[in-house]
């Protein structure tokens, strides 16, 4: 069957215009690649210190310095039941199907656009100003001792709702504010802070000790202008793309460290790249062929035993390498299967392990009807004390040293044919 958004093997207008009415950035004259900021970027954005960065942070990656991107975004050979991505529509199919870019090219694109994001729609001002909101809010709830939400802030204190809201899930984030009831949605300084402060030039050393300062945003802001990794792994199977190699060596050029996260099934391209990531991660979404069939809704002949195939490899790359388990709760994750994943992983014997509670946002949240299921979200979703338990499970059967946890992102890093001593920070591209 054609599919309309592929015409004479190149990719149309409406099917790039459907992506970008979001973030995203199609880039590229064949419009098979793109770029998107990703939700820790402008986290990092707003103060610039490590404790707004994502789990990546443990490799020594800064959000605000990561380019996430795709040289194949429409295509897949995988329909995995937890993509966030819109496999529905914005996949074209488990072929590369359009004439390919070429790595140069599309890396410079790629900078182009990053940076008129950073420039014109993540601006410096906005976080210079999300600052000053922050100070007000603070000050002015004890100034008058006043339990506030994101509704009777904007009028209060003259600033439109996004903005209150901006600056007030950061203080909320930071825990200088504390929920005064079970809504959630109501909340007061915390005590501890209420019982010390009283005047807005506390509240700025208070917010420049323990949050940020101008400089650090204007640093970090200037900063995110010259990315230095590419986080290859937005969107569809970047394996698929034909000059995946090519990619990597562009970014290497420019003194970029690379990542790329592939479904592993196709172990003969990674066995034939001249260039390999600086971290190559294989996520592993099932302990055995009939459960990965479940959860994958694979496109492709012989799909397990590709990724079987991909992690007996991983022992002989030159490359830094990682196993991930995208975990969902009732399907593909409980104590019954960690012996199974423990085996795989033993056999594989990758640098690193990790379990990464799959994301209940954007498209994930059709993983009940993707799954023909009449089930609640939270039916799926593993929350952080869960994983929690599942890790250590992980860590006594398998003997992996589990050496990080990032509570956020519900991420677990294991220790597999790596010194657990050894800081995991990457130092050269």
């Amino acid at each position: 069957m054609k599919n309309r958004y592929i015409v004479d093997n190149k990719i149309t207008n409406e099917f790039v215009e459907a992506y970008t009415k979001t973030t995203y950035r199609i880039v590229g004259n064949n419009k098979h690649s793109a770029i998107k900021p990703c939700h820790w970027l402008e986290q990092k954005l707003m103060t610039g210190r490590d404790n707004r960065n994502c789990y990546k942070g443990v490799f020594g990656i800064q959000s605000h310095r990561c380019l996430q991107n795709s040289p194949s975004m429409p295509f897949c050979n995988h329909q995995c039941v937890f993509c966030w991505r819109d496999i529905e529509l914005g996949s074209l199919g488990g072929d590369f199907s359009v004439e390919p870019d070429e790595p140069k090219e599309l890396v410079d694109e790629m900078f182009r656009h990053h940076r008129d994001i950073i420039e014109n729609h993540l601006p410096l001002r906005r976080y210079l100003d999300n600052y000053e909101i922050m100070l007000d809010i603070l000050n002015y709830m004890l100034l008058h001792n006043n339990t506030e939400n994101i509704n009777s802030l904007p009028k209060t204190l003259h600033v439109s709702k996004n903005k209150i809201e901006r600056a007030f899930n950061l203080l909320k984030n930071q825990q200088f504010l504390t929920a005064s009831d079970n809504s959630l949605r109501n909340y007061r300084v915390d005590n501890e802070i209420s019982c010390c402060i009283d005047s807005r030039e506390e509240v700025e050393t208070l917010i420049q000790r323990e949050l940020t300062t101008p400089d650090e945003i204007m640093q970090a802001h200037g900063e995110a202008m010259n990315p230095n990794h590419a986080a290859i792994s937005l969107d569809g199977e970047p394996l698929l793309y034909p000059n995946i190699s090519g990619l990597v060596e562009e970014f290497r050029n420019r003194d970029m460290t690379t990542f790329i996260v592939s479904n592993g099934t196709l172990p003969k391209v990674i066995n034939n790249m001249d260039s390999l990531p600086s971290q190559l991660y294989v996520t592993l979404p099932a302990p055995n062929e009939n459960l990965y069939k479940k959860v994958c809704r694979p496109m492709v002949k012989h799909g397990w035993q590709n990724l079987i195939e991909t992690l007996d490899l991983l022992d002989s790359l030159s490359c830094r390498t990682l196993v991930r388990l995208t975990a969902v709760k009732n399907l593909n994750i409980n104590e019954e299967l960690i012996r199974e994943y423990v085996n795989l992983v033993e056999k594989a014997n990758p640098h690193f392990f990790e379990i990464k509670g799959f994301t209940l946002q954007a498209k994930a949240l059709l993983i009940s009807e993707r799954m023909k299921e009449k089930k609640p979200l939270q039916y799926y979703f593993p929350d952080y004390d869960y994983l929690e338990k599942i890790a250590l499970k992980f860590e006594e059967i398998g003997n992996f040293s589990l050496i990080y946890t990032n509570e956020a992102s519900r991420d677990f890093l294991f220790a597999v044919n790596w010194d657990k001593n050894t800081n995991p920070k990457i130092t050269q591209p």
